[in-house]
């Protein structure tokens, strides 16, 4: 490979690693705990475990229950049966019959207790393992945190390729040369390659997986032209079991046995057990029994079946054997399978548990070879502090997550029950706490401290863990090895094990590590820094003038493009006045959450590329905005072939867009100047 193409590799895999880091290590992080939500939910409760074949339960108490609590006539039911536990996840659709009240038009979703009925609702059954498996995807980020991790895991793939081609030559030699006593950064990237590539496997699958998850909702975008914006029956297609039924009329006649039907469906196949349900039009003349179910992972890795009943008649409207694979259905459930490790048991979990943090060492490395790589008396010292700051926030965020989800596992221990909204408890106590150890390792300004204390802290809340369980709750060790509550000795003794490795690494890591690293050789002296800027202000300056002028080119054709994007957004308006009718088909005066998409996409990445280039000169900034300029103009470009051959008449609106294509070849054309010459 020649200097050139190393070089763009080298960058590449770089700046996508050091923009997704921290993301990215939140992810790996909160992902290889969210593998025992379940164990850690149960740990949590601290009660024994109880599991009732589903054909066995008596799914008509339940919904008679349910009935005289929340009137289900008319309403679409779905059941989640749950995964080796005595509760259901259940979800009340809002009644489709015009006569029903409005308290039975409500939507609802809570757990269901198969034995006793009742019911809590989602934020009251709340658990730290399901904190952390919602975190694993960011969705504590309202509305935009499952696309984040959908880039972020997209990027991850672009930094594993561009690192493998990077590394491909030294990875043999890196195996037999390690040696920990050399220089911090050959140490450092030493480690980053050679468990880089162990977990590169691992790795590959989860950022597909990952990227396939939570970026898979955005085909529906282009996929909606094809069914003429039909929604529903794009989803009927894609994932049939979602398929409705209009509401005909209410029945006269007795409901036929829920359980029946479901205990049929389980003898349909071998080894065949039920995981989920639908009740369409309850009460209605066509009320439907769609039960859904798999072949036990033992026998097939995907085996997904499914039956339709006609409830009053009994006959089979529909079968899905599951020992015929089907591509539309049963590929999702196999990256499922291979994405959260659940085919091949605890054993497994645990492998997929430590290549995750595994992963999160890597990450942790490459952030610290690029601070050790940065740090040079040559160097300006500016930037020489911004890769500091960096580095110390970076280390900060990432590093107090262990302390800060072990002191959460005692917090949920000793607060169980005090709280109905556990949902708001838990995220209150971990995001403070982490906002606060963060910004006490940020103003420390050392990574060595702050991965001392992270380590040490671990160890102390991780020894506490299981000693906790055994005061508030009796489960110590030798009572849930004597219980066969292994589930709850699995979380103990889990902690058990990340404590010592903690201590052990807390022990190791002496205070002459520290004369390994650059800021040993070259250190800032944060009490002089101020005076070391002051005199290159002058410099700085004669600079600032040159680049500025570029930037406000750049800053004025982004900001033509947002109000381009806003005014052809908004001209619909100009119809009021001659009479004619701006609403759209299904237009019912929300805004659909796509829309919002295509807007902050549209004009809302316009405005933040145009502030920011005031702001941020930075290389991986502008590569970032010439790349962006480029998918924005072809839009345009393809926006008004489309206006042209089904909108003619609509002058206006073509002529805004052919501004807007031309306002994209100058910005195309200046950021490519600026990314090729800085200083202009």
């Amino acid at each position: 490979m020649n200097n050139k193409n190393y070089n763009v590799f080298f960058n590449t895999h770089t700046v996508s690693g050091i923009v997704i880091s921290v993301a990215l290590y939140v992810i790996f992080f909160a992902g290889a705990f969210s593998l025992f939500r379940k164990e850690i939910k149960i740990w949590e409760e601290g009660n024994p475990i109880s599991y009732t074949q589903r054909k066995d339960v008596n799914f008509d108490k339940i919904l008679d229950s349910l009935n005289t609590k929340y009137v289900l006539q008319g309403r679409d039911v779905r059941i989640l049966f749950g995964e080796q536990e005595d509760q259901m996840f259940t979800y009340l659709m809002g009644s489709k019959d015009s006569l029903a009240s409005e308290k039975s038009k409500t939507p609802h979703y809570f757990y269901t207790d198969i034995h006793s009925t009742k019911t809590k609702f989602y934020n009251e059954q709340y658990s730290l393992g399901e904190f952390l498996f919602r975190l694993h995807f960011l969705q504590q980020f309202p509305q935009i945190g499952l696309y984040l991790a959908g880039l972020v895991s997209f990027f991850f793939l672009f930094a594993i390729v561009t690192g493998t081609i990077v590394h491909w030559k030294k990875i043999i030699p890196t195996f037999f040369t390690f040696n920990p006593r050399l220089i911090l950064k050959r140490v450092w990237t030493d480690a980053h390659t050679v468990l880089g590539i162990i977990g590169l496997p691992f790795q590959f699958v989860f950022a597909v997986s990952g990227a396939y998850f939570a970026l898979g909702m955005l085909v529906f975008f282009p996929a909606k032209f094809l069914y003429n914006n039909d929604t529903g029956k794009l989803m009927e297609d894609l994932r049939p079991v979602s398929k409705s039924y209009a509401w005909v009329a209410a029945t006269n006649q007795p409901i036929p046995s829920f359980n029946q039907y479901a205990q049929n469906a389980a003898k349909e196949w071998n080894s065949f057990h039920l995981t989920e349900a639908y009740i369409r039009n309850y009460g209605g003349t066509n009320m439907k029994y769609v039960l859904i179910g798999e072949i036990a992972g033992d026998d097939r890795f995907v085996g997904q079946g499914r039956i339709i009943y006609d409830v009053f008649s009994g006959k089979k409207e529909a079968v899905k054997n599951p020992l015929d694979l089907n591509y539309k259905e049963d590929v999702p459930r196999a990256v499922k399978r291979l994405h959260f490790a659940d085919f091949g048991g605890v054993s497994l979990k645990i492998v997929y548990f430590v290549l995750a943090l595994i992963t999160c060492f890597v990450i942790i490395t490459g952030v610290l070879i690029w601070v050790e790589a940065r740090n040079k008396k040559s160097v300006a010292l500016q930037q020489r502090l911004f890769t500091a700051k960096v580095g110390h926030i970076y280390m900060a965020i990432c590093l107090s997550l262990l302390p800060v989800t072990a002191l959460a596992f005692l917090f949920v221990k000793f607060s169980h029950g005090h709280f109905q909204d556990k949902q708001t408890a838990i995220y209150y106590f971990y995001f403070i706490t982490w906002l606060l150890l963060t910004i006490f390792f940020r103003l420390k300004k050392s990574n060595y401290y702050t991965n001392k204390a992270s380590l040490l802290l671990g160890a102390i809340f991780g020894y506490l863990i299981p000693i906790s369980n055994g005061i508030v709750s009796g489960n110590w060790f030798w009572k849930t090895f004597s219980n066969g509550q292994f589930d709850i000795l699995f979380i103990d003794v889990l902690w058990l094990v990340i404590a010592t490795l903690c201590l052990i690494f807390f022990v190791k890591i002496k205070p002459a590590v520290q004369k390994q690293s650059s800021f040993y050789r070259a250190p800032l002296d944060y009490n002089s820094i101020p005076d070391s800027i002051s005199a290159d202000k002058e410099d700085i300056e004669k600079s600032k003038t040159t680049k500025l002028r570029m930037r406000t080119k750049i800053f004025l054709l982004w900001l033509f493009i947002a109000v381009g994007f806003i005014l052809h957004h908004i001209y619909g308006l100009a119809s009021v006045y001659f009479n004619t009718s701006v609403a759209v088909d299904g237009a019912n005066g929300t805004t659909p959450f796509d829309t919002h998409i295509w807007r902050i996409l549209m004009e809302g990445l316009a405005l933040t590329f145009g502030l920011l280039t005031l702001e941020v000169t930075k290389k991986w900034f502008v590569s970032i905005s010439f790349a962006w300029s480029i998918i924005l103009g072809l839009f345009n470009i393809y926006h008004i072939v489309m206006a042209v051959i089904y909108e003619a008449s609509n002058i206006s609106e073509i002529l805004i867009l052919l501004l807007l294509v031309v306002a994209s070849v100058f910005l195309v054309k200046s950021l490519n100047q600026w990314r090729k010459n800085p200083n202009i």
